[in-house]
């Protein structure tokens, strides 16, 4: 594949970076349910300026990478106008987002639980109306995490869709959700939430701060299809790539989101590997808001601002990424799921299974912790064989249900904190001392695999 680059581009490795923000100059294609009708404006500054004119006049998908700093939010929008919002920053980009038409989110992805990627979370979903959320299912300490998690409990309106292997409906686009490691990393980059965006032969690789442990993990499965874009893993980091990972994927465009840090990002390992096998590498520090244009017969094109600065061809047949679990349609105005894997209810209830929580336990907690306890409650007619599941505090003091614990239809189970015998209706963390926060925390059940079932929080 070659680059060529417009009348006014710089060499290819100029900015490929199109503003997230740009996609809001960018020329509209269809107003979906999360775009709100074009516009002609005037430019906003020397920094932002009219989103570019697509050089094409085809359909095309277009994904923003936007200059947040040292951190991620990453626009995608279907040639049809729904919008998925991959990651939202250290802080919530809603001007950007207003100023690109954005005014509904069908698809909103937090690819693990560090505050340069769900900073901006809470904020996003106070102001702008979501439809559906994912998120790898693994909890954090911090007092980032707790506060989305109670955004979310609030917003009962969002579904929660796990981040298993499924494949979710963008407009004509298709979002591939990629298998995570099994069980929880101890390393939060290395269980970040791998996407491959695909509309026609064009493919675009998108995995948060994936680090070689993921990368193989992913090669391992069989699911790094050859792409044409591929999001730089982990800012440009030393550990975010490997040499079996780029040959496999072989982008034709590599971004890079990066802003002002103490690491070293991106590293120069990864930026001389990067240009390698790619055609151009572009980052967010130098080139703005990148944004790529992908078209169905797999030609793309690569703005920064408003200036087309490459532009190419997918090399070759990609293949495609082998499908699992549910299909999920979230351009449509509901959800359908063409296959009947277990579903993942919205956060905070699972329509059947109620989780309560009571911390403040009669005198003193740490002398009385049988007297606070968590309780599980089944309001369906079937039972539900809970065994290997876990519950969990925001601390991570997990309790694991042993073999044959079954939560009986129309019953309770009673967790408490400290020790006993259990009787297959109570049963006991063994804990010497309290662990639910008086003060407000978060109840997480995961099933067998670690899929998030159920959260409660409380304050």
């Amino acid at each position: 594949m070659r680059l060529a680059t417009g009348p006014t581009a710089t060499p290819p490795t100029l900015p490929l970076l199109f503003l997230l923000l740009s996609l809001f100059a960018l020329p509209e294609f269809a107003a979906g349910p999360g775009a709100a009708a074009a516009q002609d404006s005037p430019a906003q500054d020397s920094s932002s300026q009219d989103a570019p004119p697509s050089a094409q006049d085809a359909p095309a998908l277009r994904i923003t990478f936007l200059d947040v700093g040292q951190a991620d939010a990453i626009v995608v929008r279907a040639p049809e106008g729904q919008v998925a919002l991959i990651d939202a920053g250290q802080s919530a980009p809603l001007g950007l987002l207003a100023e690109m038409g954005i005014d509904g989110i069908d698809l909103l992805v937090a690819t693990h639980p560090h505050a340069d990627h769900i900073g901006g979370m809470a904020g996003v979903l106070d102001a702008i109306p979501v439809r559906f959320y994912m998120d790898n299912g693994q909890p954090h300490t911090t007092a980032t995490y707790a506060h989305l998690l109670r955004t979310l409990q609030r917003h009962t309106e969002v579904t929660y869709l796990a981040a298993e292997p499924r494949a979710v409906s963008l407009g004509s686009a298709r979002i591939d959700v990629l298998p995570l490691p099994a069980g929880e990393a101890e390393d939060l980059n290395d269980r970040s939430v791998g996407l491959v965006v695909t509309y026609g032969s064009f493919r675009a690789f998108l995995s948060g701060d994936s680090e070689v442990g993921e990368l193989g993990h992913f090669l391992a499965r069989g699911v790094v299809p050859d792409v044409t874009l591929l999001k730089a893993p982990h800012h440009g980091s030393d550990n975010g790539f490997t040499g079996e990972f780029l040959a496999a994927a072989r982008p034709e465009a590599v971004v890079v989101s990066v802003g002002t840090n103490g690491y070293g990002h991106p590293r120069p390992e990864a930026m001389s590997a990067y240009a390698a096998v790619a055609e151009g590498v572009y980052r967010t520090d130098l080139h703005g808001h990148v944004t790529v244009l992908g078209y169905e017969d797999g030609r793309f094109e690569v703005f920064s601002g408003a200036d087309l600065v490459a532009e190419g061809r997918e090399r070759g047949d990609a293949g495609t990424v082998p499908a699992r679990g549910a299909s999920v349609v979230v351009g449509a105005p509901g959800l359908t799921d063409t296959s009947e894997p277990y579903e993942i209810p919205p956060v905070g209830s699972s329509g059947t299974i109620g989780l309560s929580v009571f911390a403040d336990a009669p005198g003193n907690d740490h002398r009385n912790t049988n007297g606070e306890y968590a309780v599980l409650e089944n309001g369906a007619e079937v039972d539900v064989d809970v065994a290997g599941w876990r519950l969990c505090d925001l601390a991570r003091h997990c309790f694991r249900f042993p073999p044959g614990a079954v939560l009986r239809a129309g019953g309770r189970i009673v967790v408490h904190t400290g020790r006993g015998a259990s009787d297959g209706v109570r049963f006991f963390m063994g804990s010497g001392s309290a662990v639910w926060n008086n003060d407000g925390d978060t109840a997480t059940l995961y099933d067998r695999s670690g899929t998030v079932v159920l959260r409660h929080t409380y304050e």
